[in-house]
């Protein structure tokens, strides 16, 4: 049997040093990107949750949009107000809404509720959207719910 010599020893060493080395930095760069990806959806669950309390107010404004009756316009300006302060606090934890009317359907970001015939837009397009789709960053955490057009 071969002994090595002390310089092949050596080298041995080194080279089971530096692949060491190396996935210690690869473990650590992974490990970094899971925590980011974790803190960045954290807020997932809550923020998802709040997108039908969002919904609700998009709807009690729009059956109170255009009111004559001047205490139902203050109550208007209140609730907008309310709406428009949740809606920017979503915004700064990267929610964002999307439609995609007149669109191609996509079921990544759309959930096709119904069909409608129109000419205006080709087979398989969305002609209406029932509620709006949201983004966290860049995740679907809610698809937008659409009709799409059967035919042309």
């Amino acid at each position: 049997m071969k002994r090595k010599t002390l310089k092949e020893e050596v080298a041995e060493y080194k080279d089971k040093y530096l692949r060491a080395l190396a996935e210690l930095e690869n473990y650590k760069k992974r490990a970094q990107k899971e925590r980011e990806e974790i803190l960045g959806y954290a807020n997932e669950r809550l923020v998802f949750e709040l997108l039908g309390i969002l919904d609700d107010f998009e709807r009690g404004l729009g059956a109170l949009k255009g009111v004559k009756d001047k205490k139902l316009k203050e109550f208007y300006r209140g609730v907008e107000l309310i709406h428009n302060n949740l809606v920017k606090i979503l915004e700064q934890e990267g929610l964002k809404s999307f439609s995609g009317v007149g669109e191609p359907f996509d079921p990544r970001f759309h959930e096709a509720v119904g069909v409608k015939n129109s000419k205006k837009h080709p087979p398989n397009y969305v002609v209406v959207e029932i509620s709006k789709g949201y983004k966290l960053k860049d995740k679907v955490i809610k698809p937008a719910k659409v009709l799409v057009n059967q035919k042309s």
